[in-house]
This record gives C-alpha cells, structure tokens and sequence, in this order.
C-alpha cells in the first residue's frame, strides 16, 4: 500500500467508528448515538446537530529503523458541534457526547489494523465559531501511531 492509503485508512475507520448504525436484530448498534452526523473531509452545513467534523492535523513522520519502515504520528480532531444555545448542564449536554467519542474510538485501538495504536491527546470541552456563529461543544484530539513501510 502507498502512504496515501495507510494514511486515509485511519480517517476512514474513525469515521466507521463514529457514525451511528442502529442494532438490527440481534447485532448490537455501532457508532455514536448521541452524533447525527460526521463530516470527514467534505463540505457540510451546521444543521442535524450534533455533528462530528474529523479534522486532519500535522502528522510527524520519522524512521523506525534507517531506510525501512516508517513512523507516522497521524494526529486529528474531532471537533464536536452540538449545541446552538448553551447548555443546561456541561456534563450531561457535552461532555457525554466527547465521552462517548473518546469510548466509540477506543473500542478497537488498532481501528481494524488501520494502525498499531491509537489514543487521545486533548479533551477540550468549549465555545465553537463557525461563520461568526457561537455553538457549543467541544474538540477531542487524537494520535494513531501508523508504520508505513515505502515501496509496498
């Protein structure tokens, strides 16, 4: 595989991981229920709140041993839209949400072998702007260590 699908394959599962597929019968539900909707890499509108926007960050990238495998630290956040008025009660309007985030991708911290590891970085509850619009809610930061051997 090419380092363009190592990498992607990290979004991709995250995604998976988020988007909420109710129990049909006897298979238990996946995904976040408390999100209606998750953005990854598309262009989206603030309505269907809540709403997870996965975000790309800077990715360090060093060897694992010389002129072999490769380390990759790909970084993101989930930034967590959910509120337009701000909430009652912090913890059980927000940071249940990101909790339930944080659980959804700690489920499997190799995302189906898309990665060695995977965990979070930042929990960071709060106001988000998006187009001179206040909303409420949150970003969840994370890291997924990813070994990419070159020419394969």
């Amino acid at each position: 595989m090419g380092f363009y699908t190592d990498y992607k394959a990290v979004f991709d599962k995250i995604k998976t991981a988020l988007t909420y597929v109710p129990a049909e019968g006897e298979t238990p539900a996946s995904g976040v229920a408390s999100i209606k909707t998750v953005v990854l890499g598309e262009q989206f509108s603030l309505g269907s709140l809540p709403k997870a926007i996965i975000n790309a960050e800077p990715a360090p990238v060093e060897p694992l041993e010389m002129g072999s495998t490769l380390k990759v630290k790909v970084n993101f956040s989930v930034v967590l839209v959910i509120l337009e008025y701000e909430p009652a009660d912090w913890f059980t309007d927000i940071i249940s949400v990101m909790g339930d985030v944080v659980d959804a991708v700690l489920a499997d911290r190799t995302l189906g072998g898309a990665c060695k590891d995977v965990y979070p970085t930042g929990f960071a509850p709060g106001e988000i702007k998006f187009k001179d619009k206040l909303f409420y809610g949150g970003v969840v930061r994370f890291r997924a260590e990813v070994w990419h051997e070159p020419g394969t």
